[in-house]
């Protein structure tokens, strides 16, 4: 019996078929040819121009590797993809055509194959799919414009302390719907404030069509909560206990969760809270970006910051529940952090830590950050920290400890120092240089023989072509194609000769041995002064080469060093996993 594998895929737009639906059509599909449907694969409420689906990917590996299986099916094209470039699609079919599996369509019947017709229909009905996306999104970012404009709220999390306020297309209150602490919504009635249903955790209210949103002051207790956030950061309070304020007083996060530091710092900077609508400050868009009041086709896609001039600002669109003086305390307060622990330039973050992105917590896998501190007879210490622990997240990261900054970042440069010693006088790696520039120059020296010798025979082919000229009319000659032989002759000659231009003179000199140690030991001595001294980039690029990972595991008090070995001398390769007993000291 056939074995078939199907898949199928609904996106947010409610329209379209159930799961279910597409599912039972794919069983009678396979039914009325007396196949066995073994597997179905699915994605729910992913777009189809998103490539790199769970479920989609499991369908291709399994199509790739089980051999048992002769065909996939689907209910449409645009149920496998809807591909901002048709390509994409088509080679998406081709991928498990490739892997020996037959493709197969249940709506229209269609048959998936290697032909010049089958490609020529699956590019047009992807360009199709992808072009009804192209339009929805066009259309969409024209709604989501003007609402904007009438300082309406367009989508995304409820900034703490608000609520949502459901309006109709008169603009009469309907309903209000509150973000509670277990992830739970509830909706409730804006004339009477009584509680009209409860929403359980992991389902969102779902507004009608006709209907918008704006926001309104959610209940007292969460008000004051905010405005206390705001209070206590402009009054100089570390963002940790500010954090752990609001933990405490068992508030939590639109989905349930605690606050932690960067789930701050953005409500700190969001202008919703002296009722400022600020819109097109980013996007994510795949399809469009909203530029000079209008929707612009993108080429790229990721997310991108918006200049200023494009962002759409409405003033006093909902009720204020910060004053504007404490806001832009804190926003002076936040702009001086960032500059004091951060320098950007382009999309490139400049770390002053040697270790950042190769420092690892052992207990949750997040990531080593540096920070520094004073001791308390004033001494400057710098250190590194679990940012997951850091920011709130305890459950995930328990265990709070520091790792000294100097002994571990020492260990990492003397480490490299030393390798770098004993690669700059090895008298074998100035040996082997030569040998492969040696080995390079022959294969050079050979191909530019044998391009010579392809000069000679394409010299004597045109030589007997030009007596065939002497014998032969105009009119003759032309018949027998003697003159576009002549050309392609004479167009292959010069594409040999443009080739042996390239390889330049037919014997490089090589370097002696000597010349290569004295210049392999000016290389390394750069190196080295780069350790010394050299810019905070140059060294943490020279660490990377060098390091894999560096783990720190608190509960055996030992860092772990796991370098590249390929590319140390033995001696040293041989110090791949070490322990500093030292290097973790735990904070109270």
């Amino acid at each position: 019996m056939v074995k078939a594998i199907g898949y199928v895929r609904r996106s947010t737009d409610r329209q379209e078929e159930s799961l279910d639906q597409q599912r039972a059509k794919l069983e009678s599909f396979a039914t009325a040819r007396g196949w066995q449907l073994v597997e179905v694969y699915a994605d729910d409420a992913i777009s189809g121009s998103d490539l790199h689906r769970p479920g989609l990917a499991k369908l291709l590996a399994d199509a790739e590797k089980r051999g048992d299986v002769a065909a996939v099916l689907a209910w449409d094209r645009n149920r496998l993809a809807r591909p901002k470039d048709p390509v994409d699609g088509l080679m998406l079919e081709r991928r498990i055509l490739q892997a020996g599996k037959r493709v197969f369509y249940v709506g229209s019947g269609q048959e998936a194959v290697r032909s010049f017709t089958s490609d020529l229909v699956g590019l047009v009905e992807h360009h199709q799919n992808g072009d009804y996306l192209r339009k929805l999104s066009r259309d969409t970012m024209r709604g989501l414009l003007s609402r904007a404009e009438r300082g309406l709220w367009t989508g995304g999390a409820i900034p703490f302390g608000y609520d949502r306020l459901i309006l109709d297309a008169a603009g009469k209150a309907r309903r209000i719907v509150r973000d509670m602490p277990d992830w739970s919504q509830l909706v409730i009635d804006p004339a009477t404030g009584n509680v009209i249903e409860r929403i359980d955790g992991g389902h969102r209210y779902k507004k009608q069509e006709h209907e918008v949103c704006t926001l309104i002051p959610s209940e007292p207790g969460r008000v004051e909560a905010a405005r206390t956030m705001f209070a206590d950061y402009a009054a100089g309070l570390p963002i940790r206990e500010v954090r752990e304020k609001l933990n405490r007083a068992g508030h939590r996060t639109s989905r349930g969760f605690r606050f932690g530091g960067p789930t701050v710092h953005v409500m700190l900077e969001n202008p919703a809270y002296i009722g400022l609508r600020r819109y097109n400050q980013r996007t994510e868009s795949k399809w469009h970006r909203f530029v000079n009041g209008e929707s612009v086709e993108r080429t790229d896609e990721g997310r991108e910051k918006r200049p200023e001039s494009d962002w759409v600002q409405v003033a006093d669109a909902w009720p204020a529940i910060i004053d504007r003086e404490t806001f832009d305390r804190v926003q002076a307060r936040r702009a001086a952090c960032k500059a004091a622990s951060v320098k950007v330039t382009g999309n490139k973050v400049h770390s002053p830590y040697l270790l950042t992105g190769v420092f690892t917590c052992g207990v949750c896998g997040g990531r080593m950050v540096g920070f520094s501190d004073q001791s308390k007879s004033g001494r400057k210490k710098r250190s590194y920290m679990c940012v997951t622990h850091h920011s709130g997240k305890h459950d995930a990261c328990p265990t709070r400890y520091t790792v000294p900054a100097e002994l571990v970042e020492g260990h990492v440069i003397g480490l490299i120092e030393a390798d770098l010693g004993n690669l700059r006088d090895d008298k074998r790696l100035a040996e082997s240089v030569a040998a492969e520039l040696e080995r390079i120059a022959s294969q050079q020296g050979e191909a530019g023989r044998l391009l010579q010798r392809r000069l000679a025979d394409l010299d004597q082919q045109a030589a007997k072509l030009r007596e065939h000229f002497k014998k032969l009319d105009h009119a003759t000659a032309e018949a027998l194609g003697l003159y576009g032989e002549a050309k392609a002759l004479a167009d292959e000659r010069g594409e040999v000769e443009a080739e042996l231009a390239k390889l330049g003179p037919a014997v490089p000199v090589m370097p002696t041995v000597a010349d290569i140690r004295k210049r392999a030991a000016a290389a390394f001595d750069r190196l080295g002064a780069i350790l010394a001294g050299g810019p905070i980039e140059q060294k943490r690029e020279l660490v990377s080469l060098y390091v894999q990972k560096i783990v720190a595991d608190p509960a055996r008090q030992v860092v772990q060093f796991h370098l590249f070995p390929a590319l140390f001398s033995a001696e040293v390769a041989g110090a791949c996993l070490f322990s500093l007993s030292r290097a973790i000291v735990k904070s109270c």
